[in-house]
This record gives structure tokens, C-alpha cells and sequence, in this order.
């Protein structure tokens, strides 16, 4: 007999639960995919080192989505004791004993968890396919569609989803076990209470909330982040969110208390009255929803500014198919050469030297002038025992430079005797435009002057120089020492995947053990941040491809995040108004008898909705708004991209909104119906 009564009564909450089947059936649709993801064999052969890092990235986010999910489901089954405490209430008095009543519960949350499994499989099948298909299109690479049905994806989805479930039922049933019939026949009245003495200590929580989260964005907007604070200010904006809605919870009440203006005016009275018991009885879920909507907002910019990167500039990072880098002054470069016209096809080689003249001027200049290097001593080193710039700046003479254009495809550059031009990237520009101005360079004994600035993207990260080179006429070498050889090269047709790594391997510069570089000269690597291609050895379509992996396995996750923390919101935020009705419809009941007609009931239930569901969003909107745009200027400026920094934000809250519209709409629809069934029943 229970057996069919939590059949019975699972198939009752899937019909009233419908959207919380439907997000559960969608999350397990996105775990099952991605999972299969990290076991994908196809994956694995794609990128081997790429790889194991979307694999470690995947699990990652994984590790933090399961405790969403946890808390969702823990959340969710409470909720649905609470409504139906009088109904195990009176099993209780008909004679059922509390470890029956338990076990149904059990079996109906288990049934429900089963239903939302099944109804992601095929799904999330079909997902797995499709972003997959998405990697292989971003990586350029081949993909057939096969159906691969990875037997350790489904066991890990199935795995987690079933000790999701086992965790959150069985905390709720320690919970049941000690509740009395009188609790779980007026626990559904907990929601009522709406407490009146908290007015001072509310407008204190208020105002220390807002004035925290001031200062956190004081510090944020001025640098002042170090190692030490980081995490505790963080800890610190998320309970201030939570202090928050204390205060907001009180300064309603106290408006209402004071019975200020506009409670009177249309339905106010009621909405006011309404939105100060929910917040009050759900502070703590409103600040949680805020927290997660704020995460799924800045991780979706985050994916969005990786997404940017990867279209716009890995191929201008990248400019030649080959290029490469010898500490030796004379290097020809003979070993190279020969193991690429092994490999493929060589269209043009050109080897050659950059120099240097003994001075610093450039280098300390933008020591000096770069707001991420400012005060930053010249001689210190990284880890690995390399620094942004050379040991002393270097110079690139004319013809080699014409020849480096050519293979790009450039117009050549000319210079008048007495001039220099200055190749930079173009982000560093802006900040030597006043060098020409402000310092001169000597070349042999004789004074050049700057005939320009050129940002052609040209391999500016320990190759031709770190940043910038100087380009001087080719007389004006005689008078310089080699500093170290390059080799440029143009391919043609299929370049194979080891090609980088079978040329690195004819140099040993770095330290297998510490990573630390031992160049006969301190190796500039220049300034890049965020994203940084910075080699002995770039050959451009496998270093693309790496990186096109690395970007992608990054901001899969992320997207991956971002959507299952909106899905869970939603949810929490849908069921609550939809579970409601049967309250709502005695209280609209009212309003009808005092005269309001239909349509202007369905614009008070539309209020109520909005008032509802734009209370942890807008907070939510702010703080994402800022910590994102701020992020989007500061990955602006450090990786150079052209793209407004209001994109990113905007981009990922069109797809929230586009989410959001689709939840609220169909709560809307639903809790009309159930107000209207309600009142027809």
C-alpha cells in the first residue's frame, strides 16, 4: 500500500512541481554531458595536455555544482514538508507510524530524483554531442558525429545525482523523525510570521550592508587587493548581502508601521504587505538566490571575455607560421630548417639577428610608465628566471623588418637617414607616444629620431623583442653587438601536431625539473596578462590549437556554472509563488470581493510576481555589473582586445534575461491557473 501511495504522491508532485522536475531533468542533462566530457577518449587523443587541464577544470566545477544541486534538493524536499506537514499530520493520527511516514517520503523524493534522471538521459546525450561538435568547430578541428556512450559518465552523473538525493532525504528524515503531530499540522503557517520589533537593528544591518559593499568596491575600483585581503573581503561581501535583506525586511515593516503615503494607493497595502512576510521568512534564501544569480553573471561575462580573446586575437598573437628563438648571436639554424622540410612544406625562411647598443632608454621608460609595472625594479625576475624585458632594449635592422612585412603580408616601412621607428604591440602604444618626446636615442656616436610608432602584430613576446624593438636603418647596426638569432618561416599545407614540440626538443633551455630558463641572457618574455603565448618555439597552427583548447576547456566550465547556478535560482524562486497559490487564492478572493474586477487582479498577481523576482536580481545586477565591467576593462587593457568593456556584462545579462523571462512567464501562467482552478474547486 505505500508503495502505491508514494507512487501515487510522487506523481502528484511532479504535476505541481513541474518546473522543479523540469530544472532537475535539465541539470542532470548538463552533469551527464559534461561528465561525459572528462572520460571522452576523443577528447583526450584531441589535445593530450589540453586535455587533462579541461578534465581537471570540468571536475572542478563539478565539485562546486554539487553542492548547488545538494542545497537545491535539500531545499526542495524541506519545502515540500512544510506544505504537506498536515497531511503526514493526519497519517500520524489515522495510526501511521513515523518510520512508515518516513519511508514514503522517502520512496516519493526517490521517485522523483529517478524521473528527473530519465528524463535527462537522452538530453543530455544529444548535449554532450553538441558541444562537442562546438570544441572540435573552435579548435579547427575534424569531428564525425558518433553516438559515444561513456559508460564512466553515466556511472559519475549517476553516482553524484543518487548521493545528492541521499544526503539532502536524509537529513529532512532526521528531521521528520523529530517533529510532533502538532508541528506537522501547523508547520505550513511558519510562512505567516511577521515579526514587528526589529526597526533599529534592521536600518543598522541596512546601512553597515550598503557601506560594506561600498568599501569593497572603493577597494576594487582602487587596486588595493593583495593576497591577504582577498578572500576576506569576499567572505565579507557575501554576508553583507545576507545583512541586506535584514534591513530590507525591516525598513518595509517600518514603512508600513509609519503607514506612509503610498500604502494606500492602489493595491500597495496588500504587495507591501506580502513582499515584507516573504522576505522576512526567506531572507536567507533571497540573499543565497542573490549570491548565486551574482556568480552566474560574472562567471557568464568571464566565459564571455575567454570567447572574445580566442575570436579576436590568438591570430595576432600568432602572426608566423614559425618562429623561433636562439640564444646563440650567429644560429643558422641548419637543424630547424632541415626538420621542417622534413615535416611540410617550406615556402620562405628567414634568418636573422636582433641587436642590441648597450642602452635601456625604452626599457626603463616603460618601467616607468606602465600602470602594471609601475615602481617595479628592472632587475627582478619570475620563477622561472625570466622578466618582461631583455637585459637591454633591442633593435631590429630595416631590411629584416621589410622582409618579417613581406612574409605578412605588409606594405614595407621606410626610413629617412637620422630616423628610427618604433614596433610595438599595439596596447603598449598609448604609452610610448611621449617617448620620441621626452628621450633620444644615440646610435654610433650619432642621434636618431623617432619617424613613428607601427603595431603590426608581429611575435613581440621574447622573439622580436619583448613589447617593442627599435627599427633602424642597416647601417646603423655596424655599430651594434648580435644580442640573439630568430628564425621566421612561411608553411604551406598541413603543418603535423609534434612539429613544435620536435623543434623545442633541438633546444634545452628550460629545466625539465624547475621550469627555470637558462638562456645564455635574460629572456624577456613583455607584458602580456590573462592569456600569454610566451616561447622559444611558436609554430603557429599547433600553438593555436593548444591554446584554442585551453581557452575553450576554461570557459566551458564556466558557462557550465553560470547556468546550472541560474537554473537552480530560478527554481527556488518559481516553486515558491507556484506552491503558494492555494494561500494567494483566499487572498485575492478578497480583493475581489471589495470590488477590484479580473484584469485588474491579473496586474496586482503581475506586481507581486516582478516585486518578487526583481528583489535578489537587481542586487544581484549591481554588484555582478560592476565587479564584471571592472573585470572587462582591466582584461581590456592588459590583453589589448577592441571590444567595449560594457560587452561582456551585457552579452551574459541578455542570456540571463533571456533565462529569467522564461521562468518568470511560466510562473506567471501556472499561478493563474492554479488561482483559477482553485477557486472553480
Amino acid at each position: 500500500m505505500l508503495n502505491k501511495l508514494a507512487a501515487r504522491n510522487a506523481k502528484r508532485s511532479m504535476k505541481e512541481y513541474g518546473i522543479y522536475l523540469v530544472t532537475l531533468a535539465a541539470i542532470a542533462a548538463l552533469m551527464l554531458a559534461f561528465d561525459s566530457m572528462i572520460f571522452s577518449g576523443e577528447l583526450k587523443r584531441l589535445y593530450a595536455q589540453g586535455g587533462a587541464v579541461m578534465a581537471a577544470m570540468l571536475g572542478l566545477a563539478t565539485f562546486f555544482i554539487v553542492f548547488i544541486i545538494t542545497w537545491l534538493v535539500h531545499y526542495m524536499i524541506r519545502f515540500m514538508l512544510e506544505k504537506r506537514g498536515r497531511e503526514f499530520g493526519t497519517y500520524m493520527l489515522l495510526g501511521l507510524k513515523r518510520k512508515e511516514i518516513s519511508r514514503l517520503f522517502l520512496r516519493e523524493h526517490f521517485l522523483l530524483g529517478a524521473a528527473a534522471f530519465c528524463m535527462g538521459i537522452l538530453p543530455g546525450l544529444f548535449f554532450q554531442q553538441v558541444l562537442t561538435a562546438v570544441f572540435y568547430h573552435i579548435c579547427r578541428q575534424e569531428y564525425h558525429l558518433t553516438v559515444e556512450l561513456s559508460k564512466y559518465g553515466i556511472l559519475m552523473t549517476v553516482a553524484l545525482f543518487g548521493a545528492i538525493y541521499c544526503f539532502a532525504v536524509m537529513k529532512n528524515k532526521r528531521r521528520f523523525k523529530k517533529m510532533e503531530i502538532h508541528e506537522l499540522l501547523y508547520l505550513d503557517r511558519q510562512n505567516e510570521k511577521l515579526y514587528q520589533k526589529q526597526g533599529s537593528r534592521s536600518a543598522v544591518c541596512f546601512f553597515a550592508a550598503v557601506l560594506y559593499m561600498g568599501i569593497f568596491m572603493g577597494f576594487l575600483l582602487t587596486g588595493s587587493f593583495t593576497v591577504e585581503n582577498l578572500y576576506p573581503m569576499i567572505f565579507g561581501l557575501i554576508f553583507s548581502i545576507y545583512l541586506f535583506y535584514i534591513g530590507i525586511c525591516g525598513a518595509v515593516n517600518g514603512y508600513l508601521q509609519r503607514k506612509g503615503r503610498g500604502i494606500y494607493q492602489g493595491a500597495n497595502l496588500f504587495l507591501l504587505r506580502q513582499m515584507a512576510s516573504k522576505i522576512k521568512t526567506m531572507r536567507f534564501t533571497m540573499g543565497t538566490l542573490t549570491v548565486l544569480f551574482t556568480a552566474a553573471l560574472v562567471g557568464g561575462s568571464a566565459a564571455m571575455m575567454l570567447s572574445d580573446y580566442q575570436n579576436k586575437m590568438l591570430e595576432s598573437e600568432l602572426p608566423f607560421d614559425v618562429i623561433m628563438f636562439s640564444d646563440e648571436k650567429q644560429d643558422a639554424f641548419k637543424e630547424q630548417i632541415g626538420i621542417m622540410q622534413e615535416s611540410t612544406q617550406v615556402e620562405e625562411t628567414l634568418v636573422y639577428q636582433v641587436y642590441e647598443n648597450n642602452s635601456t632608454a625604452v626599457r626603463d621608460y616603460l618601467y616607468e610608465t606602465l600602470p602594471y609595472l609601475e615602481g617595479k625594479a628592472a632587475e627582478e625576475k619570475t620563477w622561472d628566471g625570466s622578466r618582461p624585458y631583455f637585459d637591454w632594449d633591442t633593435y631590429l635592422k630595416l631590411s629584416d623588418y621589410n622582409a618579417l612585412l613581406a612574409m605578412l603580408g605588409e606594405k614595407p616601412a621606410v626610413l629617412e637617414d637620422g630616423e628610427y621607428l618604433i614596433q610595438t604591440k599595439e596596447r603598449i602604444s598609448p604609452f610610448l607616444q611621449d617617448f620620441p618626446k621626452e628621450n633620444e636615442i644615440e646610435v654610433g656616436g650619432r642621434k636618431l629620431s623617432c619617424r613613428g610608432i607601427a603595431t603590426v602584430p608581429f611575435a613581440q613576446s621574447g622573439e622580436n623583442g619583448a613589447d617593442y624593438i627599435l627599427v633602424v636603418p642597416d647601417d646603423a647596426v655596424r655599430e651594434m653587438e648580435a644580442f640573439y638569432s630568430l628564425l621566421a618561416a612561411d608553411l604551406k599545407g598541413k603543418v603535423p601536431e609534434d612539429l613544435q614540440m620536435r623543434l623545442a626538443d633541438t633546444q634545452d633551455y628550460e629545466d625539465s625539473q624547475t621550469g627555470e630558463m637558462k638562456t645564455r641572457i635574460t629572456w624577456g618574455y613583455g607584458t602580456n596578462q590573462v592569456v600569454t603565448m610566451a616561447s622559444t618555439v611558436l609554430v603557429k597552427e599547433n600553438m593555436a590549437g593548444e591554446m584554442r583548447f585551453i581557452l575553450t576547456a576554461t570557459s566551458y566550465p564556466l558557462f557550465y556554472v553560470g547556468m546550472i547556478f541560474l537554473c537552480v535560482a530560478m527554481t527556488i524562486l518559481s516553486v515558491q509563488q507556484m506552491s503558494d497559490s492555494a494561500k494567494y487564492k483566499f487572498r485575492y478572493g478578497i480583493l475581489s470581493k471589495l470590488g477590484l474586477r479580473e484584469s485588474a487582479i491579473d496586474r496586482v498577481i503581475l506586481k507581486q510576481l516582478l516585486l518578487y523576482y526583481l528583489c535578489p536580481v537587481l542586487l544581484a545586477a549591481v554588484l555582478s555589473g560592476i565587479l564584471s565591467i571592472f573585470a572587462g576593462q582591466r582584461f581590456v587593457f592588459y590583453t589589448g582586445i577592441k571590444t567595449s568593456v560594457l560587452f561582456y556584462y551585457g552579452a551574459s545579462l541578455m542570456v540571463f534575461l533571456g533565462i529569467w523571462i522564461i521562468y518568470f512567464a511560466a510562473t506567471y501562467v501556472g499561478f493563474k491557473k492554479n488561482l483559477v482552478s482553485e477557486r472553480r474547486g
